[in-house]
């Protein structure tokens, strides 16, 4: 599952954080959603949908509805849901459905957002803001752990800790195998399988990720940012931007 658009969304402000009943057999149709939301059913069953797909949602089943989406509702068994409803900017057409399990910890951040939302005590605003994000990230992480093998991360975890540290640097795969006490061809295959990607490109793309934060700040040129990112000069960084972005460092 691509949740891409889930982290990169930039919340600017919270407008809600409700509980509310609905009764089996309650329907309603939404079009073009003004705001995002993300939605807990803990009590009874919702079935949203779009596109001719259906959506469940219940206490395990949570649906985040994209501003911008078109979708019909129809509650099919009686019970509670919370919502947070939130701006940001980016909008997309179809719903977003995330399994999860142990849903209790996520309600209850929902429920200290509400109660926060209901004093409305000082810094309530910037407090929902980062409540919101909290149960994004608890979402994405739950869902990215389910999705990537634990025994093979916990085997290529050293070099996952070590690029984090030093993706300014020279890194090579023997280094990295050596620090995970593998073969380097070994590693190689099994870093690949699991990440999707080779040792020394995802080295890369978390270079051009860090490239895209600095070159969005207002202090360092490109050629500074390719200095820190450690690339021998200009052009392999100019190179390898284009690469993976398809466009020029300057035109970003």
């Amino acid at each position: 599952m691509n949740l891409s658009i889930l982290s990169d969304l930039i919340i600017t402000k919270v407008y809600s954080a409700t509980t509310m009943y609905t009764v089996k057999n309650t329907k309603t149709k939404r079009n073009n959603r003004p705001c995002w939301a993300i939605v807990i059913k803990y009590e009874g069953e919702t079935i949203y949908t779009v596109k001719n797909k259906d959506y469940l949602s219940d206490i395990n089943n949570f649906v985040i509805l994209p501003k911008g989406c078109s979708y019909d509702w129809h509650c099919t068994k009686s019970g509670h849901f919370s919502i947070i409803e939130f701006e940001s900017e980016p909008v997309f057409d179809d719903i977003i459905a995330l399994h999860v399990k142990n849903s209790e910890k996520y309600l209850k951040v929902f429920k200290e957002l509400e109660y926060k939302r209901t004093l409305k005590k000082q810094m309530y605003e910037i407090e929902s803001i980062r409540d919101t994000y909290s149960i994004l990230l608890m979402l994405i992480q739950s869902v990215n752990t389910k999705y990537l093998p634990a025994e093979k991360i916990n085997k290529i975890d050293p070099a996952l800790d070590y690029i984090a540290k030093n993706y300014n640097h020279n890194i090579k795969n023997d280094v990295l195998a050596n620090l995970c006490n593998l073969s380097t061809v070994y590693f190689r295959k099994l870093f690949t399988k699991t990440m999707g990607t080779s040792p020394i490109a995802y080295v890369h793309e978390l270079r051009i990720k860090k490239a895209k934060e600095m070159l969005k700040s207002d202090y360092s040129s490109i050629t500074d940012i390719a200095q820190s990112l450690g690339y021998l000069n200009i052009y392999d960084f100019s190179r390898a931007f284009k690469k993976y972005t398809g466009i020029s460092p300057s035109k970003f």
